[in-house]
């Protein structure tokens, strides 16, 4: 398969995906929810308050209050952040109310908030099981592919990962890109570096890499995949934003800068930094169907369906729990 016919495939996939999923909304949100821990409600108006969760948006008048024993994090679209603590509450574009902690105000820049804003109003577990069930191409066989697969990257020389195949004795790597061939190697394990005696590749380029599952008896499995590694400004863009996002929050590991980091990453198509985060997420908050959802949401993007299925799978039913 040439670099052309992968790129179109991708861009195939891409426009598939974005027919299935609802329009984004046309204005990014007043602010966002990026942090819930036990019971936080908001109230819009005369209506009856609602359960907020990981990305909920915020308009002017919503009034956000905090349970006893529970703690948020709202993260405004001029780039501030606030901490609600146990029993405060706050309305949104007023006045802060109670014992609500101010973060540590270094202002995120608004391109990170609408890149933030556009992927969390975009879409939700139920419309992201219906597009899955319209996508399954009825194969048996789950992708053999993982990382880096239909994304970008930031690093000229990364690793590549698949899954193991039953039978298999060894796995030959390629990697090619419009000019042919750079690399091929032979590997035992279901991971390989990027060699130490190979040239870092060019930036703002796409790449195709293969992997061939080999037995005694033949070719078991094989499948192919591209990436992008992004540009010089593109790399240093997203370094800047990302060190504005952990400066803005009360940590770098906090929940809600891993929630944000990980919201960014996926607009910028870094899928699998996005899934680092997304991960740390679950274990930090394993009752939350947000990591779930966050998660499901990048495995789909990238095309390995059977993992995005487990994520919104848990996230339903983590959603459905008491």
């Amino acid at each position: 398969m040439s670099l052309t016919d992968s790129r179109l495939r991708r861009f195939a996939v891409a426009a598939l995906l974005a027919a299935l999923l609802p329009a984004a909304a046309l204005a990014a949100p007043f602010a966002l929810v990026a942090s819930v821990q036990g019971k936080v409600e908001v109230a819009r108006g005369k209506a009856a308050a609602v359960r907020a969760s990981f990305g909920t948006a915020l308009e002017r008048g919503d009034r956000v209050t905090v349970a006893p024993g529970a703690s948020a994090t709202i993260y405004f679209s001029d780039g501030n952040v606030i901490e609600l603590s146990e029993k405060s509450s706050v309305t949104v574009g007023g006045r802060v109310a109670s014992a609500a902690k101010t973060g540590p105000a270094a202002e995120i820049p608004s391109g990170v908030y609408n890149q933030v804003s556009q992927v969390v109003t975009g879409g939700s577990r139920q419309t992201g099981l219906l597009a899955l069930s319209q996508m399954r191409s009825g194969e048996d066989r789950p992708p053999l592919l993982l990382e880096p697969r239909r994304a970008d990257v930031l690093a000229d020389r990364p690793s590549f990962a698949w899954r193991a195949v039953e039978g298999a004795t060894r796995y030959k790597v390629t990697l090619s890109s419009e000019s042919g061939e750079i690399w091929s190697t032979e590997v035992s394990a279901t991971r390989v570096d990027f060699p130490a005696d190979a040239k870092a590749l060019a930036r703002d380029a796409d790449y195709v890499w293969s992997v061939d599952a080999l037995a005694d008896r033949g070719k078991l499995q094989s499948e192919t995949s591209v990436f992008h590694v992004v540009s010089p400004q593109v790399d240093a863009e997203v370094r800047s934003d990302v060190a504005s996002i952990e400066r803005g929050f009360p940590s770098a590991d906090h929940p809600a800068a891993s929630f944000v980091r990980g919201q960014y990453e996926v607009g910028r198509g870094l899928y699998h930094d996005a899934a680092v985060h997304f991960r740390r997420l679950s274990e930090q908050i394993p009752d939350s169907p947000a990591p779930h959802e966050a998660l499901g949401n990048v495995y789909r993007a990238i095309g390995l369906m059977d993992l995005a299925a487990a994520e919104f799978q848990r996230a339903l039913e983590l959603t459905k729990s008491p």
